[in-house]
């Protein structure tokens, strides 16, 4: 009773964790160990978040496979449940010639990667499950260690009912074309695209939701962006920054800062209170004498604006979307502040994307705005939030995409160019781009069919792209950037 009662909870205990160990006696991988165990546990963990309840040596055995973490065993292994072993055996050998697994070292394995592949693999399982199996609820398993490496598979397996892995395998087995094509059809393209934006190793997916990551693995209508975006994003993704320091080979100390060792503090500031020295230290209120001083840009926020109305469907999405990826990206890792916003009949609330983040790629491929188009009331909400109060006083830098018909009030454009530099990206424009407010711009390119073209479209983003870093790195040297005339580069209309 107590343990229904458990299991109706979603808690795992004792038995529940010795249950899914005894599930590994019919693990057909080899060369997997006890790290392959616990990020098996940490996928489970994932799945479970997404609603499926799948056995340990069904994840174990196909995360292993993907994540190449382990091959298909030359011969059956484990004593247990031998010729349904051996169709499964068989069923990973022939995985293991797929995409997805051959060209697993060319996309970063999170854990929550290799989660959700799993789930959009095994989605394609459940509904051929017997309905007993089905109908079971997830359990998350905890991450200790030690609750797993002392527990011995075969021992477990002959105690707990191995039915829910046996009824597993053996759907997948029966259904084994179903999970063949549904490897197939993953999108392997689209892990490659997120492996580019990945920080750290080992890194957790920061700012990523599971549903969202889930939602752009299992759409296909986003492979046009991916492809664009995979096409534009590995030439522009490399960048060195210099040190930013002015270095001083003359003895003594070139300048008082507010950061520095702590043995180079200013004397006087130790005759503060204790608490107030503890307070200005967590502040970086302190002064230190310093022999190398600190180059300090301007601050400056960058807002990129996506048109995300109906108009923009096709290949004015297309490119737009991944023009925004990729110049996000590009300032971020520049060293420069950067939110990306989409707008149709209002501006939408953005995400911040920085140089190990990649919360905005999914916010990219998947963003959806149903709300018709009302573009004077985008740019009077944008005045209104550039018109009040914000943190820090640095520069902002204004970036419209959107397509040649998108028609803004001249007086609030005025207004917009007074408070920040404008930058205009038209695509596709139905005729000559006739607006009024154009004079108002800094720079305005217009994309139009030839440029949107598979052998064109890349080099055309990357000058735009080369564009702004060229006026960004102007602006950082102290000088201002020259306005584009009607012919010049960048500027054409």
């Amino acid at each position: 009773m107590a343990e229904a009662s458990r299991r109706a909870s979603g808690v795992p205990s004792g038995p529940e964790i010795e249950r899914q160990i005894g599930t590994l006696a019919l693990s057909q991988i080899d060369g997997a160990g006890s790290l392959a165990l616990m990020r098996a546990v940490a996928w489970q963990g994932i799945l479970a978040r997404l609603g499926y309840a799948v056995p340990l040596v069904v994840i174990h055995d196909l995360g292993c496979l993907i994540a190449g973490l382990g091959a298909p065993a030359s011969h059956v292994r484990g004593i247990a449940e031998r010729e349904l072993c051996d169709a499964w055996r068989a069923l990973l050998v022939q995985l293991a010639d797929s995409e997805l697994v051959t060209s697993q070292a060319g996309w970063k394995h999170r854990d929550s990667m290799v989660g959700v592949v799993l789930a959009r693999i095994l989605a394609a399982i459940v509904p051929q499950l017997p309905e007993a199996i089905r109908v079971l609820r997830p359990i998350e398993l905890p991450s200790d260690a030690t609750l797993y490496l002392r527990v011995e598979p075969s021992t477990a397996f002959n105690r707990y009912d191995p039915g829910q892995a046996i009824a597993w395998l053996d759907t997948m087995v029966s259904a084994r074309l179903l999970s063949i094509l549904a490897v197939e059809q993953l999108d392997v393209d689209a892990l490659r695209l997120f492996g580019l934006f990945r920080g750290g190793p080992g890194e957790a997916a920061t700012g990523v939701d599971l549903a969202d990551l889930y939602s752009v693995m299992i759409s296909p209508a986003l492979a046009d962006v991916i492809d664009f975006s995979m096409e534009l994003l590995p030439s522009i993704l490399e960048v060195r920054r210099d040190a930013g320091q002015q270095a001083f080979s003359i003895d003594g100390y070139a300048s008082i800062e507010r950061r520095g060792n702590i043995d180079d503090l200013v004397l006087s500031q130790l005759a503060l209170d204790e608490d107030i020295f503890e307070q200005k230290l967590v502040d970086n209120e302190l002064f230190y004498f310093t022999h190398e001083k600190q180059v300090e840009n301007e601050e400056r926020t960058h807002l990129v604006l996506v048109d995300g109305s109906a108009s923009m469907r096709g290949v004015r999405e297309v490119f737009a979307r991944g023009l925004a990826l990729a110049l996000c990206k590009r300032l971020a890792l520049l060293g420069e502040r950067v939110i990306l916003r989409f707008f149709d009949s209002r501006l939408y609330e953005g995400v911040e994307v920085g140089a190990d983040s990649h919360g905005e790629v999914p916010y990219v491929l998947q963003f959806r705005a149903e709300h018709g188009r009302n573009y004077a009331r985008v740019i009077r909400q944008l005045n209104g939030e550039l018109a009040g109060p914000r943190r820090g006083s640095g520069k902002v830098l204004v970036y419209i995409l959107t397509h040649g018909e998108c028609q803004l009030p001249t007086e609030e454009v005025q207004l917009l160019a007074g408070r920040a530099p404008l930058y205009g990206v038209f695509i596709l424009p139905s005729a000559g781009l006739e607006l009024p407010y154009l004079d108002l711009l800094h720079r305005v390119h217009v994309i139009d069919r030839d440029a949107l073209s598979i052998g064109n479209r890349v080099e055309r983003a990357r000058q735009i792209i080369q564009d702004v870093e060229a006026d960004t790195q102007t602006s950082a040297a102290g000088g201002r950037p020259v306005r584009a005339g009607r012919r010049g580069r960048g500027g054409r209309r």
